[in-house]
Formats: C-alpha cells, structure tokens, sequence
C-alpha cells in the first residue's frame, strides 16, 4: 500500500469490513428486486392480461434462477435458425433456378 499516497492505502480489516458490507448491500438490492418482481406478478394476474402475466412471471423466474444458480440470464437473439442464406433481391446469382433473364 505504499505506492498509493497519503490517505488513499487502507489496511487489512477497512477491506474486509468494506467488501462484507458491499455484499449485504447486494443481497438486499437483489431481495428487493425479487419482491418487486412478485408484486408485479400479483398484478399482472389481478388484471388478467396473458401477455403481462407472461412477462412478469419470466422476469421473477429469471431473478429466482439467478439466485438459485448464480449466473445471470442469457438473452438469446432472435429468428431460431441463424440469419439466413442471404438470398438477394432481383439479380441474385445464386446459380439455382435462374430461369430466363
């Protein structure tokens, strides 16, 4: 801790008491979070919406996975089967079927 000047270097227990309340910080953020996240369920449910019910209820199940497994969900891209073969437009030379020009 020498090399980081005057009343910047901490010692041993400052860190450890630093990072100890640094996680209960996050432990409490992350309770808050699942709590609102049921809340949220209870409503979309309270108003009968599939698409609402559907969204909050994959948010609280992604937060309860994240607590259960600690990794943070994946959002997976869009169109299941890659980004195609790039077929062009009108004068794509794609030697398939070209037919009469």
């Amino acid at each position: 801790q020498w090399s980081k000047g005057d009343g910047k270097s901490k010692c041993r227990t400052c860190v450890e008491r630093m990072i100890q309340e640094e996680s209960q910080r996050q432990k409490s953020t992350k309770q808050q979070r699942l709590d609102e996240a049921r809340s949220r369920v209870r409503d979309a449910k309270a108003s009968g919406n599939p698409a609402a019910i559907l969204q909050a209820e994959s948010v609280l199940s992604a937060l309860e996975a994240e607590q259960v497994t600690g990794l943070k969900p994946v959002k997976m891209g869009r169109g299941g089967r890659g980004r195609g073969r790039g077929t062009g437009g009108r004068r794509s030379s794609s030697g398939r079927g070209r037919g009469r020009r």
